[in-house]
């Protein structure tokens, strides 16, 4: 029996994925201006200031992250983020502001992956989520955006998807 909520979950997944290819062609945008140490530096702490934004958020609304005392206060987490995230307004310097998402891209696929894998079961995550990324990768790549090589989107490429994406089918099976 397929229940709509494994449908929504599976698009999510999918959805989180094209999103992951487009954090690889930012870092292939950011190592082309900066290397590719940097450019995974700069991802990094865009991904704390995020995370650490959203826990010290959540902490000042009453809702604590489940961290041994004293990461579990606000005030620790919100200077973290805000310590993380001026380290990485200070290393984009001559970089485009957009590159600044590279990181926050993987906010999601993070907590998704925390929340979603133990659901609906991790083949079928990360079935999903290459799914998505191969979808979101194929389309960059025939617009060759931010540099990516240019591979027009041709048939042989249409059928990898689709069969993909019937493959993900096949891991969540019948029942």
């Amino acid at each position: 029996m397929f229940l709509v909520s494994d449908a929504i979950w599976i698009a999510v997944v999918v959805s989180l994925g094209v999103t992951q290819a487009l954090q690889v062609a930012l870092l292939g945008a950011m190592n082309r201006a900066r290397g590719p140490a940097e450019a995974a530096y700069i991802s990094i702490l865009g991904t704390l200031a995020g995370l650490t934004l959203a826990l010290a958020i959540l902490g000042l609304m009453g809702s604590r992250p489940a961290l041994p005392a004293p990461f579990d206060h606000p005030a620790l987490t919100g200077a973290v983020a805000l310590a993380s995230g001026t380290l990485l307004a200070l290393l984009m310097r001559g970089l485009p502001a957009g590159y600044a998402l590279t990181g926050l891209t993987a906010v999601p696929y993070l907590l998704a992956a925390s929340y979603l894998a133990p659901k609906i079961g991790v083949g079928l995550f990360l079935g999903s989520l290459i799914a998505g990324q191969l979808s979101g990768g194929v389309v960059l790549d025939h617009f060759g955006v931010l540099g990516t090589a240019t591979r027009p989107i041709d048939a042989i490429r249409v059928l990898g998807v689709a069969a993909l994406l019937t493959g993900v089918v096949l891991v969540r099976g019948f029942r």
